[in-house]
C-alpha cells in the first residue's frame, strides 16, 4: 500500500518547537507540542472539520482569559517567547481544533487580535488555517508578517453538492477557490488542505481531474483521509453527523484510511513537488545556528 504523504524537504536530528492557538467563545487556548522535523505537521495539526470530528490528537491548552483585556495574558507570555529567543524559532498554528475565521461566537475579532500580536512578537512561522474567506481582510497584516506567515485553507472537495451535502455549515466551495487565489496573488504562501477528502467524482476516475484543479490553484498541497484506520477513530466516525451521511450514501471509499490513496497518485504523477513541505529558508538557517552553537 502506498504510504500517505507526509514528505519535507530537508530533514534534521532535532525535534521543533510548535504552538497550538485555537479562538474560542470565552478566549484563546495555547498549547505547546513538540514534533520532528521530518514530518510534516499539518497532518498532524490540520484544521477540524467540525467539533466532533473523530480522530483529530487532543492537544494541552490552557485558556488565557482577562474580564479587563482577554489577551493580557497571552501577551505578556508571547512576550517572554520573544525575549528568550523561543518564539523566533517556533511554528504557531492558528486554527486547529476551531476556525478562526468563521464569524461565529466574537472568533473573527479575538483572531484579528491575536494577530496583531503575532507582528509585535513575530514567531518563525505562523500558519493560520481557515476554510472562511473572511481571511483576506486580513491581508494588511498577513503581508507584513512575510516571509513568517502562511495560509492553509481547507478544500475537501471541488464539488459544490458534495460540499452542501457533508460540509453544509461550511462555506461554497467557489468562495474558498476565490480566497486561495487571491492570496496567491498578493504572494501570501498558501496551502490547499484537502482534510479530510471528501467524495469528488469517481473515486478512481476523478481523481486526476481533481489533482488538475489542486494544482491550478495552489503549488502547496496537503491531501488526508477522514479515517485514521484505528478502531477507536472508527467507532466514533460512525457516530458523526458525516460519516453517517457517508454511509447512508454508499460513499464507504471515503470511510477507509487509503480514502486519499487515488488524488494522491494523481498528484504523484501531474505535480508531486507540490506535496513536498518546503521548510522556510529563514527557519532552516535559524536550525543550522543551533547546531552550530
Amino acid at each position: 500500500m502506498r504510504k500517505l504523504q507526509r514528505k519535507v524537504e530537508s530533514k534534521a536530528d532535532t525535534d521543533q518547537i510548535l504552538y497550538t492557538v485555537d479562538v474560542q467563545e470565552r478566549g484563546i487556548s495555547l498549547g505547546r507540542n513538540s514534533f520532528s522535523s521530518e514530518d510534516d505537521f499539518r497532518h498532524a495539526f490540520s484544521l477540524k472539520h467540525a467539533p466532533d470530528e473523530a480522530g483529530t490528537q487532543q492537544l494541552r491548552s490552557r485558556y488565557i482569559l482577562s474580564k479587563q483585556n482577554p489577551l493580557h495574558q497571552l501577551e505578556r507570555h508571547m512576550m517572554l517567547l520573544s525575549e528568550r529567543g523561543i518564539l523566533r524559532q517556533s511554528t504557531v498554528v492558528l486554527g486547529v481544533e476551531h476556525d478562526p475565521f468563521l464569524p461565529f461566537n466574537g472568533k473573527f475579532e479575538k483572531s484579528m487580535q491575536f494577530l496583531e500580536l503575532c507582528k509585535r512578537y513575530t514567531p518563525g512561522l505562523l500558519h493560520v488555517q481557515t476554510r472562511s474567506p473572511l481571511i483576506v481582510i486580513a491581508l494588511p497584516v498577513l503581508a507584513k508578517l512575510g516571509k513568517h506567515c502562511s495560509i492553509g485553507i481547507g478544500l475537501e472537495t471541488p464539488c459544490e453538492e458534495s460540499a452542501q451535502r457533508y460540509t453544509p455549515d461550511l462555506p461554497r466551495v467557489s468562495e474558498r477557490i476565490k480566497t486561495i487565489r487571491a492570496l496567491g496573488r498578493f504572494g501570501i504562501s498558501t496551502h490547499v488542505q484537502v482534510s479530510p477528502v471528501l467524495p469528488y467524482g469517481d473515486w478512481r476516475k476523478s481523481a486526476k481531474e481533481f489533482a488538475e484543479m489542486l494544482v491550478d490553484i495552489s503549488p502547496n498541497i496537503v491531501v488526508k483521509p477522514l479515517s485514521d484506520g484505528s478502531k477507536s477513530t472508527e467507532m466514533k466516525l460512525r457516530q458523526t453527523p458525516l460519516g453517517k451521511r457517508l454511509a447512508e450514501d454508499r460513499k464507504f471509499h471515503y470511510l477507509r484510511p487509503d480514502a486519499a490513496l487515488p488524488l494522491l497518485a494523481s498528484l504523484e504523477e501531474i505535480a508531486p513537488e507540490a506535496l513536498i513541505y518546503k521548510r522556510p529558508d529563514h527557519l532552516k538557517a535559524q536550525q543550522l545556528d543551533l547546531f552550530a552553537a
